[in-house]
């Protein structure tokens, strides 16, 4: 007589490749937070904002939902920690080599090009 199968098996292969509601709930967090850097730096004046802040909050945003997704054992796409990386080199040069560079533009596209893949993979 065969053994059947535990139901846990089965819910498994139906939701392999597909993220949980939890999941992506922190993705659209992310995103959400991505835009939301650039809306409250619209807001207020340029002039009272130091130029590392995009770089750094941008950094702290993707390589926290990195460490975050990836300690609740959720794969987290190599974009999200690439982006987050270049976001954290482009606030050191811009704290310790060249304090006078704005990378706003950068940063922008960076954060454009993270939304743009998660969007078209799935993923982020």
């Amino acid at each position: 007589m065969a053994r059947r199968r535990s139901t846990k098996t089965e819910t498994r292969r139906k939701r392999r490749g597909r993220k949980s509601k939890a999941e992506e709930s922190v993705e659209r967090t992310t995103w959400f937070l991505l835009v939301l850097i650039f809306a409250i730096l619209y807001i207020f004046p340029e002039e009272n904002v130091p130029k590392w802040i995009i770089p750094v909050s941008g950094a702290f945003v993707l390589l926290g939902s990195g460490a975050y997704q990836f300690s609740r054992r959720w794969h987290v796409s190599p974009i999200t920690w690439i982006a987050g990386t270049i976001m954290m080199v482009l606030a050191m040069v811009n704290l310790y080599v060249s304090p006078e560079q704005d990378f706003f533009g950068f940063a922008l596209l960076i954060f454009a090009i993270v939304i743009g893949v998660g969007v078209i993979t799935g993923e982020t």
